[in-house]
C-alpha cells in the first residue's frame, strides 16, 4: 500500500476515551489512519484524531454522526460497560434493569454504531471489528459471574457473524476479537481482590495475569488492515491462554 493510500484510510473508534478503544486509536494513528474516535466522555488532549461526543445508545446521534462520514473504511466498536459497574452479577441477584443496561450498551449500542455506519462502509467495501470478552465464549465462573456481562459479549459474537453474513456480498468485512482481562482502569478495579488476580493469573499463563492492552490492539489492526483482507465472520480470542482446555497440560 502506497503513501496515498495509507493517508486515505478512515477509521471510527467507539469508547474512545480510555481503555482498549483509546489505544486502538492510538494504534491505528500510529500506523498512519486518520481516526474518529466517540465516546460520550472527552477523550485527553492528546488523543491522535477528531473527537466527537455521543453516546451509543442514542440512535439518532450515530445517525447524525456517523452517517455524514464522508468515507469510512473501518469501524471498531470499543465501547461498553462492566457488568459490576451496572450491579450485574450471579442470576438470583441482578435485575432487570441492569441487564438492560449492559446489554443497552455493549450489544445494542454495537449495532446501533454499525447500522449507522453501514452505507459508508460498503461505500467504502470497508470492515468492522468489534470487541467481544472470553466471558462470551466461556460463560463466565470464578468471581466472573455476570449474566448480562456474558450474554451481551456472547451476542457480540452472534452480531459479528451477521454482518460478515451480510456484507460479504458488498465486500465489507466484520470479525470479533474477544480479549482476556487487559490492563484498563475498569479491569484495575477488579483485580484488587487477590483472590480474583490469582484467578486471572491462572487463567493467563502468558502474560502471568492481566495483559497489555497493546496485545488486544495489535489483532485490531490486524482485523483492519489488507493482511485480513479475506478474513470475516471470525473471532479472535487474544486471551494468553483463558479458553485453553486446562487438561490440555496433562496431554
Amino acid at each position: 500500500m502506497n503513501t496515498e493510500e495509507m493517508a486515505a484510510r478512515t477509521a471510527l473508534v467507539t469508547g474512545a476515551a480510555s481503555g482498549i478503544g483509546l489505544a486502538t486509536a492510538r494504534r491505528l494513528a500510529a500506523d498512519g489512519w486518520s481516526v474518529t474516535g466517540l465516546d460520550r466522555q472527552p477523550p485527553p488532549a492528546d488523543f491522535p484524531g477528531t473527537a466527537v461526543i455521543a453516546d451509543v445508545t442514542d440512535e439518532q446521534a450515530l445517525r447524525d454522526r456517523i452517517g455524514a462520514s464522508a468515507r469510512l473504511d473501518a469501524l471498531v466498536c470499543c465501547a461498553g460497560v462492566s457488568g459490576g459497574a451496572a450491579g450485574d452479577g450471579p442470576v438470583a441477584r441482578s435485575s432487570g434493569s441492569a441487564f438492560d443496561t449492559v446489554v443497552g450498551i455493549n450489544l445494542r449500542g454495537t449495532f446501533l454504531a454499525a447500522s449507522a455506519a453501514w452505507p459508508a462502509l460498503v461505500a467504502a467495501r470497508g470492515t468492522v471489528v468489534t470487541v467481544s470478552s472470553v466471558l462470551g465464549l466461556t460463560g463466565g465462573g470464578g468471581p466472573f459471574r455476570s449474566h448480562a456481562y456474558v450474554a451481551a459479549k456472547g451476542g457480540l459474537v452472534a452480531l459479528t457473524r451477521a454482518l460478515a453474513a451480510e456484507g460479504r456480498g458488498a465486500g465489507v468485512r466484520a470479525n470479533c476479537v474477544a480479549p482476556g482481562l487487559v490492563d484498563t482502569p475498569l479491569a484495575a478495579r477488579g483485580v484488587t481482590d487477590p483472590a480474583v488476580a490469582a484467578y486471572v493469573r491462572d487463567r493467563q499463563p502468558l502474560t502471568g495475569g492481566v495483559m497489555d492492552t497493546g496485545a488486544v490492539t495489535g489483532a485490531i489492526a490486524f482485523l483492519c488492515g489488507q493482511d485480513a483482507a479475506a478474513i470475516t465472520g471470525q473471532v479472535l480470542a487474544v486471551d494468553a491462554g483463558w479458553t485453553l482446555d486446562p487438561a490440555l497440560e496433562e496431554a
